[in-house]
């Protein structure tokens, strides 16, 4: 009785084996069938301007029904990633201008703390290196204020959103 199970098993393997080896075998056929390659090419070719009729309606009504698009989230995205890396860019700033306190730099800089960036002194300065190094620490965070101020002007363009 298992001789007659363990046979039944082996024929259904290789019979199984058989119609995957066949359905594999039709399949590379019509994949590699050139005619039928043109004609979905041709087709999809001809839906093209369909697609495009449907996307510019699409932001049409997001306008109308104020809904962003796929375009405007894109368009987010990309402010958001310019925003961060200013971000990133004004915390390397101040981290070298405002000084630290046990490691952490302070919460909110008094407004004394940035007046030694810009100032260059009612008091002497030490050496010429220090004196260069305020300077160039005014210009980096005169800079940095300049392209804060351009981030007001960021989304007055998106208004679908």
């Amino acid at each position: 009785m298992t001789e007659k199970k363990s046979d039944l098993y082996k024929e259904l393997k290789v019979f199984g084996k058989q119609k995957e080896q066949q359905l594999n075998s039709k399949i590379q056929e019509l994949i590699n069938n050139r005619k039928l390659i043109e004609s979905v090419s041709r087709s999809s070719q001809m839906q093209v301007p369909e697609i495009i009729k449907m996307q510019e309606a699409s932001e049409r009504r997001s306008i109308i029904m104020n809904y962003p698009t796929k375009k405007d989230v894109a368009n987010i995205a990309k402010l958001v990633l310019q925003l961060e890396e200013k971000i990133d860019k004004l915390e390397e700033l101040l981290s070298t201008v405002i000084p630290e306190r046990n490691g952490y730099l302070r919460s909110q800089p008094s407004m004394s703390d940035l007046g030694v960036v810009y100032s260059l002194g009612s008091k002497k300065m030490k050496s010429r290196e220090e004196s260069n190094k305020k300077e160039e620490n005014k210009k980096r965070v005169l800079d940095l204020i300049n392209q804060l101020q351009d981030l007001k002007f960021v989304g007055q363009r998106n208004r679908n959103v």
